[in-house]
């Protein structure tokens, strides 16, 4: 199924999508998405990052990223035929995310202080990310007629921000009043109210799925694009934790993890809002490439010149490549995977892209950067992406004909 025009970013666009039933459902489900998800977020970092001095700190998310990246090996294989193989799968994929999280974020409430609070914790990421490749899956028949793929993506995205702002924000209040356990509680209604948006959702039934659609979905476009969002999520999940680490080593703590949860989101949301304009200039593969070197750049600055406002604006930067980049690569799977394959893909390179994140994520947290050798470190993933890209998608332009034969 192919894009059509962006004419969906006018006042008209928007008011349609709101007339349209699939489409809303679906933003309504990814509200809840993200709210719930910033929720437990919020929990986590009560219980993982400030409870406990900054050495044993690195530990203990070590640990827990250690218990989160194994599993997603297995992921792809269990997911992804199930997602393509049946009909009103992705809409029921995305219903069990929903009430699984509701389960989970119960439980969760009354275990943060136990062992059992990282299975439960890896039940709630792989939920969440069911939940993300499901949705991806299904935008192409929720989206409103006469629209693009990369504005209905650009849409959920905001939504998603919106959305996370509004779990966010309330849960910090809540976490100071009430404790992270009626955090994780309210997590859990929200899940539960969400649950509710999925039971109008397309009941799409797929064709049979194709065999051999293995050279497919390692088009040139496709693997060249997933070697740069490779490199972005590794980056996302680098400065996250580098940033954490250094915020807090340099006396700001809470107060400086907040303004950087801020600037991040803000960067979020404009990359999300300013994506699918980028793509009236630039290709799904270019977007990409310039979300990469904007990071690299900026990084390369802070490193120089670092302070807080230096770590801001980083947070902000990596926010809106995060961000673009998202729309980008989804709208590039929505439009060169085959229809009877697009979950598959979907997972597969979710699978990737979460491994990149938490490998990201692990350096920043066992190696003591320091400001400058961790922004610069930054700067590097980020070009590393960049030539990673070029020489992917080459290699897979000069071996097509072979497999084409």
């Amino acid at each position: 199924m192919a894009p059509v025009s962006d004419i969906g970013d006018t006042p008209t666009g928007d008011a349609r999508l709101l007339r349209h039933p699939p489409f809303r459902r679906l933003a309504l489900a990814q509200v809840a998405h993200a709210a719930g998800d910033a929720l437990v977020t919020v929990a986590l970092a009560d219980s993982l990052f400030f409870a406990v001095p900054i050495g044993e700190a690195r530990q203990t998310v070590a640990l827990y990223l250690a218990l989160t990246m194994a599993p997603f090996a297995v992921l792809s294989p269990l997911v992804a035929p199930w997602l393509d193989r049946f009909r009103g799968s992705l809409r029921a994929s995305i219903a069990i995310s929903m009430v699984g999280r509701v389960l989970l974020a119960a439980a969760l409430s009354s275990r943060r202080g136990g062992i059992e609070l990282y299975p439960l914790a890896f039940g709630l990421l792989v939920l969440s990310r069911v939940h993300g490749v499901s949705r991806s899956a299904l935008v192409p028949e929720s989206t409103p007629p006469g629209q693009s793929f990369m504005w209905a993506n650009g849409r959920l995205a905001v939504v998603s921000v919106i959305g996370g702002v509004l779990g966010g924000v309330p849960g910090v209040a809540i976490t100071r009043t009430a404790g992270a356990d009626a955090v994780l509680l309210v997590a859990a209604t929200v899940f539960a109210a969400g649950t509710l948006a999925t039971l109008d959702l397309p009941h799409v039934r797929r064709p049979p799925p194709l065999e051999g659609t293995a050279h497919r979905l390692l088009s040139p476009r496709l693997l060249s694009g997933g070697v740069a969002m490779a490199a972005i999520r590794a980056s996302a999940g680098f400065a996250v934790f580098l940033l954490a680490f250094l915020l807090r080593a340099g006396g700001d703590g809470e107060r400086g993890l907040a303004l950087a949860a801020v600037a991040g989101g803000l960067g979020g949301f404009l990359g999300a809002a300013v994506g699918p304009h980028l793509r009236r200039l630039l290709s799904e593969p270019a977007v990409l490439a310039a979300c990469l070197v904007v990071i690299g750049v900026t990084a390369a600055w802070a490193g120089l010149w670092y302070s807080l406002g230096a770590g801001l604006v980083v947070a902000g930067v990596v926010g809106f490549g995060s961000g673009a980049s998202r729309l980008a690569f989804d709208s590039l799977v929505q439009t060169d995977a085959p229809e009877q394959a697009r979950g598959r893909t979907f997972v597969r390179y979710e699978t990737i892209f979460q491994l990149a994140w938490v490998s990201g994520a692990a350096l920043a947290s066992l190696v003591p950067l320091r400001s400058r050798g961790g922004m610069l470190t930054l700067a590097i993933v980020s070009v590393g992406g960049l030539l990673g890209m070029v020489v992917s998608g080459s290699r897979s332009r000069e071996a097509q004909p072979a497999d084409a034969s």
